[in-house]
């Protein structure tokens, strides 16, 4: 096993891949990566108003005649 383990970390002559093989449209999310980003942005905060809203309505105090 640490054979293996030592030839396949061995074989590679650079452990990164250089610069020259770097292709920045591959990464970049492009416009839909926007919008999906901003949609979902929005659905976040929307829902943390409506849970802000919804906790707000919740009685934390137990009565006394229920024990």
């Amino acid at each position: 096993m640490f054979r293996f383990i030592s030839s396949v970390a061995t074989s590679t002559t650079e452990p990164f891949p250089s610069s020259t093989s770097f292709d920045s449209s591959k990464v970049n999310p492009g416009p839909l990566g926007g919008i999906v980003f901003l949609l979902l942005t929005i659905a976040v905060v929307l829902l943390l108003f409506s849970f802000n809203r919804h906790i707000k309505k919740v009685n934390f105090q137990q009565d006394d005649s229920e024990q």
